[in-house]
């Protein structure tokens, strides 16, 4: 069993190459596949760039209001309690709403995302 105390845990500033606003990472276990869980906090309207991972990615909101959209596709305003999950081959942002920080859980399956390009304030807005 591995276990990671919640006492060890240290937050990472998340860089400008992937965000956008302030975002603070805690990444804690990862499997021999790569698959791995962290803790993300988000200012107000601080949000991911568009990404996909390998293996999808799963997001569990625990405090907050957030947002989480796929491209080209409707938004979807994250509650504490919710859960998503976004397959390997679709590209998404997600992070805080416009007023309101938020927290979420997010297991990354099979490793490290493929970044692109930064959310306009547009994308951003566009369906919420």
């Amino acid at each position: 069993m591995d276990v990671a105390p919640a006492g060890d845990g240290t937050f990472g500033r998340g860089n400008e190459q992937n965000f956008t606003g302030e975002v603070w990472l805690r990444p804690t276990l990862a499997d021999a596949s790569g698959t791995n869980i962290g803790i993300v906090h988000f200012s107000p309207a601080a949000r991911t760039h568009w990404h996909r991972h390998p293996g999808g990615q799963f997001l569990f909101a625990i405090t907050g209001k957030g947002r989480v959209r796929s491209r080209g596709e409707p938004g979807h305003v994250l509650q504490p309690g919710d859960v998503i999950h976004v397959d390997g081959e679709n590209w998404h942002f997600h992070g805080a709403g416009p007023d309101t920080p938020m927290v979420h859980v997010a297991v990354n399956v099979q490793g490290a995302p493929e970044w692109g390009e930064a959310v306009t304030d547009e994308e951003y807005d566009e369906g919420f």
